[in-house]
């Protein structure tokens, strides 16, 4: 089959998949890895053949870039302990029980590869968990969490894994050599999507023409990403710190058509790439079985089980530990409150989210072929089959019972004072008094006046406006852009503020984009 049939038809089954999935109510990661799978058995399908480390190159910068601009910058901040409890505390704990497990399973493999593999599966991959639990009414922090730990937990389970095949490969390991390495290459990969976020973003910002702001925006999480790769720094790290500071730009110094318009296409891209990315997840289960008999396969199963298992308990146990620890010092100090009675069925779902996906697969694709004596590397199939299997264990186990659990936990609906409904009556407020402003510069006459303040009372569209305005109709959208402006300042004063939070920022500031792009088009036809 030539490549590009073969690239359209896995392309019509992944969109094929994710129709499905979202009938049934499951995450699409589950029904691609399973469709994949599926597919690996027809005729064809084992031509597929791809670089993982090209391939790593290719989807990871722009899923992480467009990650850290959706989630919330004052969650992140709010929830930083969690989150780096988990993306870093959890993933070394994770590789060292891991690797430990893996050395005792197969005695006659060597210390760094054991390690290698705990580094391989130790990340979680939040797109599965984030996908189920957006569709129930659950503590906002959670998904903070979730989201915030994938940020961050690619780049610590990657540069642990670097170091482990740097052992394997030579031979030589040192702890003080290891830990002043990591240091070094998280910091600089901080320090370098700082440079490339700023410089960026500063530079596309200027860009007239949205569509070329758009496509620029596409390159940055690249450029970031090998520019630290090529300093020998985290490339993780890189494009997470450069996305982050690219959201910041994003409300203040871009253009509402250029959010419109950023947001719909990075939409349909990075829903692309993962369908690519789980189908060829899939797809390798063909491959990776051929080698085995079926005995090796009961067997290797059997231990892949047992190490993902030992993988949910250490996350649970970890979890559990760090806050029993920290309700017993807000206990000690007197600032226990109700909300922490809740804190074991919130842990409860953070324990058993903790899928696996698109990094450790790639991961484990790209250890070596050989060692440097040029004797093949012993275990390196053993090692990306146990990877396949543990994903698509916690894929399917966790994913498709955690709805179950939540359901079971009963989890009480966030104290939410409807923030929303609340910021929009003042941004309408602000609208009124825009418009006594015009009225008085003689800049808008009573009757249009009126059709404005019914259209922000009852926030209909311009279209729903009669027409029998006739002439004044210009007159309105300049009214209406102006006063747009002024709402906009107003919710960006709050957000400097810190009076609202980004996901409320970045709501509100949407329902205004759109209202203005649409004028913007409208006197443009």
């Amino acid at each position: 089959m030539a490549a590009p049939t073969l690239f359209l038809s896995l392309m019509f089954a992944a969109v094929l998949l994710v129709g499905i999935a979202q009938r049934l109510h499951i995450p699409y990661p589950i029904a691609l890895v399973i469709g994949g799978g599926a597919l690996s058995f027809l005729p064809g399908t084992s031509e597929v053949n791809f670089d993982p480390t090209l391939l790593l190159v290719i989807v990871l910068p722009p899923i992480l870039y467009y990650a850290a601009h959706t989630i919330s910058f004052g969650e992140f901040t709010r929830n930083s302990r969690d989150i780096f409890s988990l993306a870093l505390g959890l993933v070394f704990a994770t590789t060292l029980v891991v690797g430990l497990l893996f050395k005792w399973l197969f005695p006659d493999l060597a210390w760094p590869l054991a390690f290698a593999f705990g580094a391989i599966v130790s990340p979680p991959d939040a797109v599965a968990a984030t996908a189920i639990l957006k569709r129930f009414a659950i503590h906002s922090h959670l998904l903070a969490v979730l989201e915030g730990e994938s940020l961050v937990n690619d780049a610590s389970g990657l540069v642990l894994y670097k170091l482990a095949v740097a052992a394997l490969l030579s031979g030589l390991f040192s702890f003080e050599a290891a830990a002043i390495d990591f240091i070094g290459v998280v910091i600089g990969g901080v320090i370098v999507g700082a440079f490339v976020g700023w410089v960026c973003n500063l530079f596309s910002s200027r860009f007239f023409d949205p569509i070329v702001a758009v496509l620029f925006s596409f390159i940055i999480p690249y450029l970031a990403f090998i520019l630290a790769d090529s300093l020998g720094v985290s490339g993780v790290l890189s494009v997470v710190v450069c996305g982050l500071i690219g959201s910041r730009f994003l409300v203040t110094r871009f253009s509402s058509l250029t959010r419109v318009i950023g947001w719909a296409s990075w939409d349909v891209v990075v829903i692309l790439l993962n369908c690519l990315v789980f189908v060829l997840i899939g797809l390798q289960m063909g491959r990776i079985a051929s080698g085995m008999s079926m005995d090796q396969i009961g067997i290797y199963s059997g231990y892949a089980l047992i190490i993902t298992a030992a993988m949910i308990a250490t996350r649970a146990v970890w979890i559990y530990a760090i806050h029993t620890c920290v309700y017993m010092i807000r206990c000690f100090k007197g600032v226990w409150t109700q909300d922490d009675e809740h804190l074991w069925r919130d842990n409860a779902i953070l324990s058993w989210s903790g899928m696996r996906g698109i990094v450790s697969l790639t991961a484990a694709l790209a250890l070596p072929y050989q060692l440097p004596s040029g004797e093949p590397l012993p275990g390196r199939d053993l090692v990306i089959f146990l990877t396949f299997v543990v994903i698509l264990i916690t894929l399917i186990i966790p994913g498709l019972s955690l709805p179950c659990l939540i359901a079971w936990l009963k989890i009480p609906p966030e104290k939410e004072h409807n923030v929303f409904a609340k910021i929009y009556q003042q941004m309408v407020n602000v609208a009124k008094k825009e418009i006594g402003s015009l009225m008085e510069q003689n800049k808008l006459n009573k009757e249009d006046a009126g059709s404005l303040l019914i259209y922000f009372q009852t926030r209909h569209h311009l279209l729903d406006l009669s027409d029998d305005h006739g002439g004044s109709k210009r007159h309105i959208e300049r009214a209406r852009l102006h006063i747009i402006n002024a709402q906009r300042n107003y919710l960006l004063q709050k957000w400097r503020e810190r009076k609202i939070d980004d996901k409320w920022l970045t709501a509100l500031e949407h329902q205004l984009d759109l209202e203005e792009s649409h004028l913007v088009r409208a006197q443009l036809k």
